[in-house]
C-alpha cells in the first residue's frame, strides 16, 4: 500500500465516487439512506485528513497555490453543511434524493480540480519523501478523525447566518 498523500487521496476519491454511482443505481430506501450514511462518513473522514493535514502543508510550502486551498477548505465547508443536513434527515425525507445530488455534484467537481489541476502542481512542487511523510499521517491521524459531520453549533450558526 502506498503512503504517498495524494495516491491515498485519490483512492478516497475513486471510493466515493463509487459510493455515489452505487446511491444513484439503488431503489430500496432503506439502502440509499445506508449508502448515504457511508457517503457522510467517508467525505466527513477525507475532509477532515485534507484539512487539517494536507491543505496546511501546501500553504506553507506552495503559497502559489494558497487561494486554491482557502477554495478547496471552502467546498469542503459547503460538502459539510451538506452531509449535517442529510445526517439530519429521515430515510423517507422526500427531498433526501436531491440534496444527495447536488451533494454528488459538488464533490464531482471538487474531485476534479484537485485531481486535474491541484494535484499536479503539489507533485511537481513537493518531493517524493515528503508526499509519502504527509500520508503516513493521514493513515495515523485517519484512525481518530470525526466520522460525523455535526460539530457543536454548525447548523445553528447557518441558521443564524441566514436570518441575519
Amino acid at each position: 500500500m502506498s503512503t504517498d498523500a495524494l495516491v491515498l487521496l485519490k483512492e478516497d476519491h475513486k471510493e466515493v465516487q463509487r459510493l455515489f454511482r452505487q446511491y444513484r443505481a439503488e431503489t430500496a430506501e432503506a439502502a440509499r439512506a445506508e449508502l448515504a450514511d457511508e457517503i457522510v462518513r467517508q467525505l466527513t473522514v477525507h475532509s477532515y485528513l485534507e484539512d487539517e493535514v494536507l491543505y496546511p502543508r501546501i500553504r506553507a510550502e506552495v503559497p502559489d497555490l494558497a487561494f486554491e486551498m482557502d477554495l478547496a477548505h471552502q467546498e469542503h465547508h459547503v460538502a459539510e453543511l451538506l452531509c449535517a443536513e442529510i445526517d439530519a434527515m429521515r430515510d423517507d425525507d422526500p427531498e433526501l434524493p436531491a440534496k444527495m445530488a447536488v451533494l454528488t455534484d459538488a464533490v464531482t467537481r471538487h474531485i476534479h480540480t484537485e485531481e486535474q489541476e491541484w494535484f499536479p502542481k503539489v507533485r511537481a512542487a513537493m518531493g517524493r519523501r515528503e508526499l509519502q511523510q504527509i500520508g503516513e499521517r493521514m493513515l495515523a491521524l485517519r484512525q481518530t478523525a470525526p466520522t460525523s459531520p455535526h460539530r457543536p453549533g454548525l447548523l445553528q450558526r447557518v441558521a443564524d447566518a441566514v436570518s441575519a
